[in-house]
């Protein structure tokens, strides 16, 4: 009798013992996890725009920099940065990383067929025929659609008056970034041209980089982008004319781009200014938007008529470059260096 009392006794011992051993292991898994899961809700993460950012040096005269003009945001700068990158099994550069961990790239060489930014005349981009051919034709022709997002464009208009030289850049910033369109497909703007630029000393506004384009142009990578014959390069940037002057007249087959000592004519209603004070005046016949001089790939700088670097208000019915802009997923991961010979890569 007394030694079944003992077997009973070991055996509630031996259960409760293996009951609290139960209660304890499952405890310890649920506290485990708990702190597993909190240090995972506080790990930010690693993007490759988060790792683009550590790339920033300012004291290199070429490379990625904080963006003076916008918050967040972080733009490659200099002749010819580490910025390249292959999407479409094509060569394009970085433009900048987005507060929002997008990049925003744009193509190197302008699209085979130049084109007018509205065919029929009007400002708005998000109707023009420019907008659709590239969010509709030329969207459905990319490789990679996937890694494309919609993203907001900077799309404000930039009041010009005759007396352009006290425009500021940040004031142009501003006008742009006064209206936006929602898209897929974009162009750069005015202003991006002039950002990326290393010698804001005397690159830094409209009126810098078209007086000293000689120089301009040595520090912007941009204005290197190529296209197969002589043209512009359309920018997002349309005008708002405030410039006209009656008593001046201008003939709509040609147009001059005037530095500070001399004028030259050019076929393709571009600036219009007066020599004697460099004085900007357009004709009121036209609507505006801000096109690149860049070089053609039969000629050299200087045997062209409007010199290359500089940035100038361009008839939206005329045919010209297109170079197209657009926003990377923040979720991509890239591979490669960013040089000419090891071009950033999207992982897949």
């Amino acid at each position: 009798m007394r030694r079944r009392k003992l077997k009973t006794q070991k055996r509630v011992i031996i259960v409760s013992a293996l009951s609290l051993l139960l209660c304890f292991s499952i405890a310890y898994a649920a506290f485990n996890t708990q702190i597993s899961l909190k240090a995972k809700g506080n790990i930010k993460k690693v993007t490759t725009a988060s790792r683009l950012r550590k790339l920033v040096n300012n004291k290199s005269s070429d490379g990625l920099f904080a963006d003076t003009y916008e918050n967040g945001r972080y733009i490659f700068k200099g002749g010819d940065p580490n910025n390249y990158i292959t999407f479409n099994g094509e060569e394009w550069r970085i433009l900048s990383v987005e507060y929002d961990d997008t990049i925003k790239i744009v193509r190197n060489s302008s699209l085979d067929d130049n084109l007018p930014w509205d065919s029929n005349n009007s400002l708005d981009w998000s109707k023009s025929s420019l907008s659709r051919y590239l969010n509709e034709t030329y969207y459905s022709s990319l490789s990679d659609m996937d890694s494309v997002v919609d993203h907001s464009f900077a799309a404000g208009a930039l009041t010009l008056n005759s007396d352009y030289t006290d425009l500021s850049l940040n004031e142009q910033v501003i006008s742009e970034n006064g209206n936006y369109w929602n898209g897929k497909v974009g162009l750069l703007t005015a202003s991006e041209y002039l950002r990326v630029n290393t010698n804001s000393e005397e690159c830094g506004s409209l009126y810098l980089n078209n007086t000293n384009y000689e120089k301009c142009r040595a520090t912007n990578y941009l204005s290197q982008i190529a296209v197969p014959d002589y043209t512009i390069l359309w920018t997002m940037s349309p005008i708002i004319n405030n410039t006209v002057n009656t008593a001046n007249s201008i003939d709509s087959s040609n147009a001059i781009n005037s530095d500070e000592n001399s004028t030259t004519i050019s076929e393709n209603n571009n600036l219009i200014a007066n020599e004697s004070n460099n004085n900007l005046v357009l004709d009121n016949k036209y609507n505006y938007a801000f096109g690149l001089s860049v070089p053609w790939l039969t000629s050299s700088f200087t045997e062209q008529t409007v010199p290359v670097g500089t940035v100038n208000a361009s008839n939206i019915e005329e045919s010209y470059g297109v170079v197209p802009v657009l926003y990377l997923n923040a979720d991509i991961v890239l591979d490669g260096s960013g040089t000419k010979d090891d071009p950033y890569i999207i992982e897949k």
